[in-house]
């Protein structure tokens, strides 16, 4: 049986009241869920959120005040050793995926954690280089660019990076989500997909020719799309796959298609990661309702991907 690690995440954030719900939603989970997290501290956030976890635990030695919607320093160094840790033990061991909470990543680097974000971090402690995937169902988004400025974003988007999305995107498909010949496609840098030059030459001299290279790899590519009229008259419903040149240009409508649900899937590594597609939201950490969906699929999805790339090898 797979085993999904599952990080603590911030401990003053709505992350353990989620996966007590989704465990709660599904119970069979639980036999395959083991969660990172310092004992004591998991204590007291059960009696602090009245919540019960179902699940096994892997300790580790990070203690901290459970505080709902305060971030601290002690949370956020349990909230690293709890990546650390799984990680590490994920690298180790094929058939072991994680699942990782939300965490606050301003509050982590505030205590010296060294990266942009935990898909980073995943592809520290793995081979490969980790691709950004958003999903929520048959929907699926890969990102050239993601935590970058928009004024930077052009002179990051060149040939060869999107040959590279491309190709690591196509084996995410075919090995992990276990689809034949998947349809890929590629959206445009520039309004109007540069309406042949007229808005920016981009998609004409690089974003066309990533797209001609990839296609004599025997993938499925097409493209490059218009954004706005891509997702607004319902065309990405046709493909597996869809390339996206920067963050909002995907995570805006995959946001709007999953309706809270998304999944944060990191792609190109021998390691295997899902996240929740939200945040800490601190404000509803102490009382407010959560919505367990994400999680959920985060834990459902790197069970399936452990599983397909058992059936792969």
């Amino acid at each position: 049986m797979s085993t999904i690690l599952v990080t603590c995440g911030d401990v003053n954030g709505i992350g353990l009241r989620c996966l007590a719900g989704a465990l709660a939603a599904e119970p069979e989970l639980a036999q395959s869920i083991t969660l990172v997290i310092d004992r004591a501290v998991l204590d007291h956030a059960q009696s602090f959120y009245g919540i019960v976890l179902q699940a096994n635990i892997h300790t580790v030695y990070s203690p901290c005040a459970v505080t709902p919607g305060v971030p601290s320093a002690e949370a956020s160094r349990l909230a690293i050793l709890s990546l650390e840790t799984a990680f590490t033990l994920a690298s180790e061991h094929a058939d072991v995926g994680v699942v990782t909470l939300p965490i606050s990543k301003h509050a982590l680097q505030s205590v010296g954690w060294p990266f942009d974000g935990q898909t980073e971090m995943a592809g520290a402690y793995s081979t490969g280089s980790p691709l950004m995937v958003m999903c929520s169902g048959t929907d699926r988004i890969a990102l050239c660019t993601v935590h970058t400025p928009l004024s930077q974003v052009a002179s990051l988007i060149t040939v060869d990076r999107i040959v590279d999305v491309i190709t690591t995107f196509h084996k995410h498909l075919t090995t992990d989500v276990a689809l034949h010949n998947p349809r890929i496609a590629v959206l445009g840098l520039n309004p109007h997909a540069s309406e042949q030059g007229n808005i920016g030459t981009e998609d004409v001299t690089v974003v066309s020719e990533a797209i001609r290279r990839a296609s004599q790899q025997d993938m499925r590519v097409e493209g490059p799309f218009p954004a706005d009229g891509f997702f607004g008259f319902g065309s990405y419903a046709e493909y597996d796959g869809i390339v996206a040149m920067y963050h909002d240009q995907g995570l805006i409508p995959i946001k709007m298609l999953s309706h809270g649900a998304g999944v944060n899937v990191t792609a190109g590594l021998d390691l295997v990661r899902t996240s929740p597609d939200h945040g800490t939201a601190y404000a509803l950490a102490a009382s407010g309702e959560v919505d367990f969906t994400s999680t959920l699929q985060a834990i459902r999805l790197c069970k399936q991907i452990v599983d397909n790339r058992k059936v792969s090898d």
